[in-house]
């Protein structure tokens, strides 16, 4: 942590001498569940979920397999290697490609964690599929979406070679469904993980040391260094910046400032998602959390409001351009704190930094950060609508209003207003705009293909948004948000504001052994998490795209351009 000591010291200090009266460090190396909850049988459940602390002390045995495995691959010329996962199964893989250089000779590591059949199509055109490995990864093994891309694939390769199951690998929790369907279907390699792992505290497990050892980075200095930050929290608990961090994130969120924003280096910007989902999904449930804002430029200081913690990450003697625009931030009294990194394999070290740091912070808050109990009323609202099916479709759905040419579905506040109106479209988004009040941020939601030029224009009604409302913004992909920040949307305090947008895809994408095909699945998973935020009680509104492109989306940008003008 690299900003002044005074200035440091007061971002954490109240929330620091909390941790050391709990005896936090000590306890938490000896997994002790009542630094979370009182209730003997949440303890036993958290007792479950603490195998994360021992990762780098334990895997070193395991990183030999993981590098036999990869020359093995190597040897017979595979020159891809694809991730079926989903939220903690994928997001740490996802890191580590992004974040590392292709190594010659060995497999391009690709991620597909989106069900939209044109991510599903495009990733199959891509491939050499008879040179590809497909690395089917899902904790519970029951996880819709891998699966499903498990079918789509497993039949594909089926069709040009006699033994398909040479090509996949899965990396599960023993005994799992899928476990049992690898080894029935004869996959090349079933690596298994520990069940007292969670999915988001999973990094520095096969979940994400494999797919990294697979594309040539040294997994065994991403376990060291994360090695030598399990050693700081034991040798020197008040020292330790890890403790530190989470003592700032629980203490700051408390005084209303739970809203992370993250300041990363561009070689890091792919860490952003990661976090995300740790800090997000760990926090934010019993109507408390932390909402981590990424992917937003640094502005002038009264650009923002009170409810802001600024966390920024430097690599060393890597000049910073907006070092200018931070030290207005600090000069400000704005709350900021600074982590500084070496190089790319201080990744490792990371992983374990933050892990250990949202542990503390929901010990602060009291929330136990191991569960996530209202992911699952978006899975039942998704299940429930393709139980309905009308011969592969889903029952048809009525518009509340109107917009611009768009079909809109909103939450009973917003439809009693415009019901069976047709309005303009900057109307519209202005209506749900104004339900903004302070302290609360914006969110886009976007179930569609997550490719280069959707990502630039869901970046852009990002900012557009954040510069006509000052509120925090954050915009994402779906259906990967439903096992990240999701959790924190129906169980942390209600002060979002939502966009959810889908369209109809052209390809249909068919799954295996499904009624249903991608183009059915994704929009189910859609419409099923509207309902869940519906009854949840959330501002929400849903936009239909239809299928013209990115026709919609400028069209959404012109209606916040003329909103920002009016």
């Amino acid at each position: 942590m690299n900003s002044s000591p005074s200035t440091e010291r007061s971002l954490y200090a109240e929330g620091l001498r909390e941790l050391k009266g709990k005896d936090f460090a000590a306890r938490l190396l000896r997994k002790d569940p009542s630094l979370w909850k009182e209730d003997k049988k949440r303890q036993d459940l958290i007792s479950r979920c603490l195998g994360w602390i021992d990762l780098p002390e334990v895997m070193g045995p395991s990183l030999g397999t993981f590098r036999s495995f990869a020359a093995e691959l190597r040897a017979e010329g595979f020159t891809r290697a694809l991730v079926l996962g989903m939220g903690g199964s994928s997001l740490a893989c996802e890191v580590s490609s992004r974040m590392f250089p292709a190594v010659p000779g060995h497999p391009a590591l690709e991620i597909l964690d989106s069900t939209h059949p044109s991510a599903v199509e495009a990733m199959a055109a891509r491939l050499d599929l008879s040179k590809t490995l497909f690395i089917v990864s899902s904790k519970s093994g029951s996880t819709t979406e891998p699966n499903c891309l498990m079918e789509h694939f497993f039949e594909k390769i089926g069709k040009i070679a006699r033994d398909p199951g040479r090509q996949f690998a899965a990396i599960t929790d023993p005994g799992t469904s899928l476990e049992r369907l690898a080894r029935r279907r004869k996959f090349r390699k079933v690596f298994l993980g520990q069940p007292e792992v969670g999915g988001r505290f999973s990094a520095l497990s096969p979940f994400g040391l494999l797919p990294a050892a697979l594309m040539g980075i040294d997994a065994a200095a991403l376990v060291d260094r994360a090695r030598k930050v399990l050693g700081q929290l034991r040798e020197d608990p008040e020292s330790s910046p890890a403790l530190r961090l989470g003592a700032a994130l629980g203490q700051q969120a408390r005084a209303g400032r739970d809203k992370l924003t993250l300041r990363l280096p561009s070689p890091w910007q792919p860490f952003g998602p990661w976090i995300e989902q740790l800090v997000a999904e760990s926090t934010g449930k019993e109507g408390r959390g932390i909402l981590p804002v990424c992917g937003e430029p640094l502005e002038a200081p009264q650009a923002y409001g009170s409810d802001r913690f600024f966390v920024r990450l430097r690599v060393k003697n890597l000049s910073d351009p907006d070092e200018a625009a931070w030290k207005a931030l600090e000069d400000s009294g704005a709350p900021c704190l600074s982590l500084e990194v070496s190089d790319a394999l201080d990744l490792g070290g990371q992983f374990l930094n933050w892990e250990i740091a949202t542990a503390a912070a929901g010990a602060l808050l009291g929330v136990d950060p191991f569960d996530q109990p209202d992911v699952q009323s978006a899975k039942d609202q998704t299940k429930k609508l393709l139980s309905c099916l009308e011969r592969g479709e889903l029952p048809r759905e009525k518009a509340s209003f109107q917009a611009g040419g768009l079909s809109c579905v909103a939450d009973p506040g917003l439809e009693s207003r415009f019901k069976g109106k047709a309005i303009g479209l900057a109307e519209a988004l202005g209506a749900q705009l104004a339900r903004i009040k302070p302290g609360d941020y914006v969110a886009w939601l976007a179930y569609l293909e997550p490719h280069g030029s959707n990502q630039r224009a869901l970046a852009s009604l990002q900012e557009a948004t954040r510069r006509l409302t000052r509120a925090p913004v954050t915009a994402l992909f779906g259906p990967r948000y439903l096992h990240s920040t999701g959790q924190l949307y129906k169980g942390g305090p209600s002060t979002g504001v939502f966009f959810l947008l889908t369209d109809r895809p052209s390809r249909l994408s068919p799954i295996p052994g499904q009624e249903f095909d991608f183009s059915t699945l994704v929009l189910a998973q859609a419409r099923g998490d509207f309902a869940a935020m519906v009854n949840a009680g959330l501002r929400i509104l849903r936009l239909e795209m239809g299928s013209a492109g990115s026709e919609p989306l400028r069209a959404l940008a012109n209606a916040l351009g003329e909103l920002a003008r009016s």
